[in-house]
């Protein structure tokens, strides 16, 4: 925690990047070179307070990887979505899948995506002190920001399991003491249209309320050439409240409630590769793409069934927080639900499937249904100690229950991948967790947390289709003790050394897809365990007008779990999760935030990235690969290998420069950002077909805002200046397809260039 008297001032808006290291190496000497004549410079970098620790603190005076985002930051970058963080984040990285449930954040390479309701992830996401359960939930939109925190590493000392890579942190803004309101609109040449908006205040002295709300609409952006119209569209809607109530000078309560609706027809993938002569199955009739011409920048695709889906949450929460004299009592009670139904054209592609089994008594494609149904109830208490000259102490109970039912259909009463099961999976969760700090001296101190978690796990999985009655059942238990040690020393006032050592840990999993066995139900996936090692330095310089911050990392991971999909011979679809037996991630990051002058801000960040598989003896092949590249009875050792989705390299950097305008009642300002990662490839199996070369994206913006109380603020930006196209996954189907060439591609919307302007209004 910070020490008496200590100025440590931070301000951590986006991390925006550079092309190349020499770029990078070259645009940050400039900018040293240029300090000393900015001396004179009266502005100094504002603190950013977090709450990583369970506690408020300045972010640099935290002994752990962390990226603090503040909602101005988020605003006047224009981001909208969860999704958009890995623009601010170099360590951060997402994982496209075809619809929200198998889509997921990577921390430092490590991330899950998976399709089972028995998975948890390794990237935790937390609301306002609460947790998501299912992945998809946590691809949602940023309305009314109070900061966002990335926290890189295992964060499960803390925050409990599903954080063995890390933690996103999301804090939405508070009922505020005096009346406020504010208005933002969006709109672009993509035909997005936003609306986001929030009012504020006083009801009585001990009572103030906050509400906030968004519509948007988005045009899809691949064209489907069998009906004519667009796909991937997205329109969403939400509503948050908050009270907060000072019940006496000892009791504070907060309540909040929450709604959102995401409708999409997400995701569909186009060709990048495609043999004309691919028949689906390898047998059924008709050609697969007619009128398209496969491409990296392709975006036509057919579609007889279009990939709907709807997410709908909603949750309600109390937190009280009580003075006891010296001791502080914090309690937080939580209810969440998220329901989720998909449509997905499995057979990506507008050919009769349907009609050649039947012989014309049916026609259609190839889909799948899935609804997922997920309940969650969570209970914290949390005693905080006075902060005593050596030391403080923060010991905590947590307990949750999370219930997730899920029925899937697909080609019901077809003699090819017919499959029709229902599944209900439930996590019960209690845990101890504490923290200590303990100060040697005014400049060396020592933080120590403990965790103890004890989880039961159940599955019951009916197969609809199976001769017997096809019911499945299984449960276990496990308990772990878990921890962080960390060592803090202060130089000086504005500069903090550390050493960190923390463990993360994700529970068990039963892969609950298709073909789940009384086997897979007796026999759940190991818990999958990390070990991390950081050495940092968090510096600010030159009078507090250069935040400077690095980090050194080691991760091993042991039972990492991993998925992958595999179609057999036969055509069967099988989604595989499984222990990678061990792997490791290592590392340096590095980010920072420079005052140049009156009027100009930089900010950087920087991370590099090496990751290997170092035990995974009897890993799937990919589709495709021979035995000469290494697949013996159809698996291979993958030992040596990198992670999928996890670059080498990842910069970010922007400048924003205030231009003052004396005689005109605005300012005005320009924002410029570039983005740039190396290569990747996608998927466990290491499949050289399945990559993303290296690419950078520039973004700018320019605008006015009112001088003396920010009333009104006007932008205009282009995304992607250079129409620098890339995709977020590629996918190599040619099993699904006779083994011809089949390669399948997901493009972001923000792969192609689009510009906007943007209204936002205060009062």
């Amino acid at each position: 925690m910070p020490r008496p008297g200590r100025n440590n001032p931070m301000i951590t808006p986006r991390t925006p990047t550079v092309s190349q290291p020499t770029l990078l190496s070259l645009a940050l000497a400039a900018i040293l070179l240029s300090l000393p004549g900015m001396a004179q410079d009266a502005r100094v970098l504002e603190e950013v307070v977090v709450t990583a620790q369970k506690r408020a603190e300045s972010v640099q005076d935290v002994p752990m990887g962390i990226t603090a985002i503040t909602g101005d930051a988020l605003v006047n970058a224009g981001v909208a979505n969860t999704t958009d963080l890995v623009k601010l984040s170099p360590s951060l990285t997402y994982g496209q899948g075809d619809n929200k449930q198998n889509s997921g954040f990577s921390i430092r390479g490590v991330g899950t995506s998976v399709f089972s309701i028995g998975v948890e992830t390794s990237v935790a996401v937390v609301i306002d002190d609460v947790s998501t359960v299912q992945a998809g939930q946590s691809l949602t939109s940023l309305v009314d920001i109070e900061r966002i925190e990335v926290l890189r590493g295992p964060q499960s000392t803390l925050f409990g399991k599903s954080a063995s890579a890390g933690l996103i942190n999301v804090v939405t803004k508070a009922p505020a003491e005096e009346f406020e309101a504010g208005l933002e609109l969006t709109a672009t040449d993509d035909n997005e249209q936003r609306v986001t908006a929030s009012v504020s205040g006083p009801v009585t002295p001990d009572l103030r309320y906050r509400l906030s709300g968004h519509w948007s609409e988005l045009d899809g952006y691949l064209d489907n050439l069998t009906n004519n119209d667009e796909i991937n569209e997205e329109e969403s809607q939400g509503l948050r409240g908050k009270l907060r109530w000072d019940i006496s000078d000892a009791v504070q309560a907060d309540f909040g409630a929450y709604y959102s609706k995401d409708e999409t027809t997400c995701c569909a993938f186009s060709w990048v590769e495609l043999d004309p002569e691919a028949r689906v199955f390898g047998f059924v009739p008709g050609e697969v793409a007619p009128g398209i011409v496969p491409s990296d920048e392709n975006r036509d695709v057919r579609r007889d069934d279009i990939p709907d889906s709807t997410a709908e949450n909603t949750g309600y929460n109390a937190r009280f927080i009580v003075d006891l004299g010296e001791f502080t009592l914090t309690s937080i009670s939580a209810y969440d639900n998220w329901n989720y139904e998909n449509v997905q054209d499995v057979d990506f592609s507008d050919v009769d499937v349907l009609g050649f089994f039947t012989g014309g008594a049916v026609s259609g494609g190839f889909r799948a249904d899935s609804e997922v149904d997920t309940d969650f109830v969570s209970q914290e208490f949390r005693l905080s100690s006075p902060v005593y000259d050596r030391y403080d102490y923060l010991v905590g109970l947590y307990y949750a229950d999370a219930e997730t039912d899920r029925s899937f259909v697909r080609n019901q009463g077809l003699p090819i991948l017919p499959s029709d099961w229902n599944a209900t999976a439930t996590t019960e969760s209690v845990a101890l967790f504490g923290t200590f700090n303990w100060r040697f001296t005014e400049s060396l101190q020592l933080t120590a947390g403990l965790r103890w978690n004890d989880e039961e796990i159940s599955i019951d999985y009916i197969n609809n289709l199976a001769t017997d009655d096809g019911k499945v059942k299984g449960d276990d238990s496990d308990s772990e003790i878990l921890g962080n040690l960390s060592l803090q020393y202060f130089v000086q006032d504005d500069v903090m050394l550390y050493a960190r050592y923390a463990q993360g840990y994700k529970g068990q999993a039963y892969n609950v897809v298709t073909g789940f066995t009384q086997a897979d139900a007796d026999a759940p996936v190991a818990p999958e365990k990390s070990d991390a090692f950081e050495l940092g330095v968090r510096s600010t310089l030159w009078d507090q007008r250069l935040q400077l911050n690095a980090t050194l990392f080691y991760t091993e991971y042991e039972d990492f779990q991993a998925q992958n999909t595999i179609i057999t011979p036969e055509g069967d679809f099988l989604n595989k999760l499984r222990n990678v037996g061990e792997l490791e991630t290592q590392g340096l990051e590095l980010d920072g935030i420079l005052l140049l002058g009156q009027n100009l801000t930089v900010q950087f960040g920087a991370a590099f990235l090496d990751t290997e598989i170092m035990r995974f003896d009897g890993a799937p092949c990919y589709s495709g690969q021979t035995e000469a590249a290494g697949c013996v009875n159809s698996t291979q050792n993958l030992e040596g290998a990198g992670l999928p989705n996890a670059p080498d390299w990842k910069y970010n950097l922007a400048a924003n420069y205030h231009l003052e305008l004396a005689s005109m009642p605005f300012h005005g300002f320009f924002n410029v950002s570039y983005t740039w990662q190396d290569e990747v490839h996608y998927g466990i199996t290491n499949n050289p077909l399945a990559v993303q070369d290296s690419y950078g994206v520039a973004n700018a913006s320019f605008g006015i805002n009112e001088k003396d109380s920010d009333l009104y603020r006007i932008t205009f930006f282009v995304n992607n200046i250079a129409d620098e196209s890339y995709r977020n996954v590629v996918t190599d189907l040619r099993q699904l397809f006779g083994g011809k060439t089949a390669l399948a591609q997901s493009l972001p919307r923000d792969s192609q260039r689009y510009y906007g302007i943007r209204l936002k209004f205060n009062l």
